[in-house]
């Protein structure tokens, strides 16, 4: 119960900007920790959402940062590292020891 309440809390704060492609409809975020009432599989045996127009942010934004991306082997989305797309990351997504020497540079 911890963990649904700390998604939903963390659902309310914004994706990583680091965050790149898209759901390839796999329904693995679907089954955390068990599965969601609302899922739904086609006879291909893609997963949909039965009220996906209505969905709870956790589930709109799963997964929001790296370290919540449970089902990396299978999800359709990844992160890549702030280097490799030639920027920082925007503050609050940089551990904070970054943001406090950032902060002392002189500049």
């Amino acid at each position: 119960m911890l963990n649904k309440t700390r998604r939903f809390l963390t659902s309310l704060l914004p994706i990583d900007p680091n965050r790149r492609g898209e759901c390839n409809r796999c329904g693995s975020c679907c089954k955390l920790p068990y599965p969601c009432p609302f899922l739904r599989f086609d006879d291909a045996g893609l997963s949909s959402c039965s009220v996906y127009l209505f969905r709870p942010p956790s589930c709109r934004k799963y997964p929001r940062v790296a370290a919540e991306n449970l089902t990396p082997q299978t999800c359709g989305f990844f992160f890549v590292a702030p280097e490799q797309i030639g920027h920082r990351p925007a503050p609050g997504f940089e551990p904070a020891a970054v943001q406090v020497r950032t902060a002392e540079e002189p500049g």
